[in-house]
């Protein structure tokens, strides 16, 4: 599995709208951003402020940078998303809130922050879909890459071959090629292609570089 998900990171509805129109036609599959102000310093559109996505047809997944994400799950649903993934250490109960998601039908994936080790989630992995490792700290865009995050890869493949992992933040096309050679096998791309004059020619270079 190779993909590049186009990120959308939009503090209110207005900035969500203009980033989705000027993407939505260049990719299947999209994530959308949520922050509470309390899990990160940022805040972002609220759910319900996100219109229903079943009418776009495609593949939206969301990253929730939130405390209590188990009190969205239902909302997301409804909204069309068919991906959540929270973090780590948004919560003490990792295990109620995969059991929330994967019981809603949807697909879960644990997100760490650069400073959590991998060994964390290691406990989580066989009821899981998959992986999200922050390539910078959540909440700020046009950061740049945390270079340990390399090696968190590796570890996490080491204990599970078959564990998807996916790569948020800091992704251009010099680590996306880095990225690939670690073993990463999704990356999120926010600026980089949001705000390129040509967000198509941007996606298909880092597409490029990823293979």
């Amino acid at each position: 599995m190779i993909k590049i998900i186009p990120t959308i990171f939009a503090m209110d509805k207005n900035n969500f709208e203009f980033r989705l129109n000027k993407i939505i036609s260049i990719s299947r599959y999209f994530q959308i951003d949520f922050m509470d102000g309390k899990f990160v310093k940022g805040k972002s559109i609220k759910i319900s402020q996100v219109p229903n996505l079943k009418k776009f047809n495609k593949i939206f997944e969301a990253h929730l940078m939130t405390l209590n994400p188990e009190i969205k799950i239902k909302k997301l649903k409804r909204n069309g998303f068919k991906k959540i993934i929270f973090h780590y250490e948004s919560s003490r109960n990792q295990e109620r809130i995969i059991n929330k998601i994967k019981k809603s039908g949807l697909k879960c994936f644990i997100a760490l922050n650069p400073s959590t080790p991998t060994k964390k989630i290691f406990p989580f992995l066989k009821n899981i879909d998959g992986v999200l490792l922050m390539g910078v700290n959540p909440g700020k865009e046009k950061q740049n890459f945390i270079p340990a995050v390399y090696k968190k890869i590796k570890e996490i493949k080491k204990v599970s071959s078959r564990t998807i992992v996916q790569i948020d933040g800091g992704v251009n096309r010099t680590t996306a090629k880095k990225l690939r050679v670690a073993g990463a096998d999704i990356l999120n791309t926010g600026s980089f292609v949001a705000e390129a004059k040509n967000p198509k020619k941007a996606l298909e270079r880092l597409k490029k570089a990823f293979i």
